[in-house]
């Protein structure tokens, strides 16, 4: 049985998976456009985008608890 406040826990780990993993993102596009040193921008901006889809996967995860969560109760 689902105890009484995981959806709402798994809904903001959600959340904070997700801003996190746009705002990394958004990190590596500003520095690979501002491109601050150089030619090691590239490779920071890379390291930078592989970095940020650990925790969009980690969201991804926590959508698909909470969806069988959802048509279990249903």
């Amino acid at each position: 049985m689902i105890r009484l406040g995981e959806k709402e826990e798994l809904y903001s780990f959600y959340r904070k998976a997700l801003s996190a993993g746009l705002l990394i993102m958004l990190l590596a596009f500003v520095i690979l456009l501002w491109n601050p040193l150089g030619r090691a921008s590239a490779g920071i901006a890379l390291v930078l985008f592989a970095v940020a889809f650990v925790p969009l996967e980690l969201a991804r995860r926590a959508v698909r608890k909470l969806a069988v969560i959802a048509f279990r109760e249903a």
